[in-house]
């Protein structure tokens, strides 16, 4: 349904993913979706032509655009970091990091911003887009979508997938629009997380609505992932995206 292009700006090309309604009339927005660890997968490419059925422009970048490193992890290692046996689970912990420490540095979290801000400034300026952008992301890509939302006074939307916000509310008080998390309550340290986050959102003046599904855990909306995906929430989750781009794209 949709297509690779590049999007060029000062720093470099991005190479992203675009999918879009099959009519123009059909337009009603843009949504960017921001991968997850793993990168510009087959998985996030099917997530964007959903969206893009619901009428919206979709662009989903990789933020790996000049990385050749390959950081999808072996099947091996997704069985174990998605056990349910908790020391398996613990002795995965260090290959998993060696495999993602590169997008720890601050000069990739950087350089991660300022592409999805060249992203957001094209999918604005599209005249089909008439200027409504929402972001949504998963897991890094949903941490992401925070950091944009403090910097980017014109997003419509966040809607954030098992994401990370460690922000003072003097930080988050620069986030003028609507926030949807998305969370599964076998993330313990994240849940640790959400909890703290509810009453800073509300001391920032954010709306922010988080939805915590029971006996589920990370990567639940992954269907290309039988370790981890967990089909009741993702299917309410899918029905609350739908229903928060339609509302937030009015």
């Amino acid at each position: 349904m949709g297509e690779m292009i590049s999007i060029h700006q000062q720093a470099g090309k991005i190479n992203a993913y675009l999918a879009a309604p099959q009519t123009t009339a059909k337009f009603k927005g843009a949504v960017i979706i921001v991968h997850e660890i793993w990168g510009l997968t087959e998985h996030i490419k099917h997530v964007a032509d959903r969206v893009a059925t619901q009428g919206y422009m979709v662009l989903a970048p990789d933020l790996y655009s000049s990385a050749m490193a390959d950081r999808r992890p072996s099947e091996a290692l997704q069985k174990e970091l998605f056990s349910s046996d908790e020391k398996v689970r613990y002795n995965a912990q260090p290959k998993f990091r060696s495999l993602v420490a590169p997008t720890k540095t601050p000069q990739f979290i950087s350089m991660s911003l300022g592409r999805l801000s060249s992203c957001f400034e094209y999918m604005y300026n599209q005249p089909l887009a008439h200027q409504k952008v929402v972001i949504l992301g998963f897991g890094m890509g949903a941490d992401y979508c925070f950091g944009m939302a403090m910097r980017e006074p014109r997003l419509r939307g966040v809607i954030a997938f098992y994401g990370h916000a460690r922000y003072l509310p003097t930080e988050l008080r620069h986030i003028r629009c609507p926030v949807l998390g998305l969370y599964g309550n076998k993330e313990q340290d994240l849940m640790k997380e959400v909890n703290g986050l509810v009453p800073r959102m509300r001391q920032a003046g954010v709306s922010f609505s988080s939805v915590v599904y029971t006996n589920t855990g990370h990567a639940f909306f992954d269907d290309s992932n039988p370790f981890a995906y967990q089909s009741t929430a993702a299917e309410d989750a899918w029905r609350r995206v739908v229903a928060f781009l339609r509302d937030e794209m009015l």
